[in-house]
C-alpha cells in the first residue's frame, strides 16, 4: 500500500494522505501525556480506517491531487 496516496476521510470531512491518517490512530485516546496529542474525536470514532488499511477507499496520487484531480468520498 502506497502511503502517500490521498483518500477523502469522511470523518474529518477533509483530504488526507493514508500516512496521516495510520499516524492519528497511533495517538492515545482522550488525555495525553505531556509532549504528546491525543487523537481526533472524529479519529476516535473512525471506522473508515478499516478500509484505508484494506485499500478499498479511492484514492490519488499527491502528484495528482496538487493536479486539482480529487478521490471520490465514500457514502457513509
Amino acid at each position: 500500500m502506497d502511503k502517500n496516496r490521498i483518500f477523502f476521510c469522511q470523518p474529518q470531512k477533509a483530504y488526507m494522505s493514508i500516512a496521516n491518517c495510520c499516524e492519528l490512530r497511533g495517538r492515545p485516546t482522550g488525555k495525553a501525556a505531556a509532549g504528546s496529542q491525543p487523537k481526533l474525536m472524529a479519529c476516535e470514532r473512525c471506522e473508515l480506517h478499516k478500509m484505508v488499511d484494506k485499500a478499498k477507499v479511492p484514492t490519488v496520487s499527491l502528484n495528482e491531487y496538487v493536479e486539482g484531480r480529487k478521490p471520490e468520498a465514500l457514502s457513509a
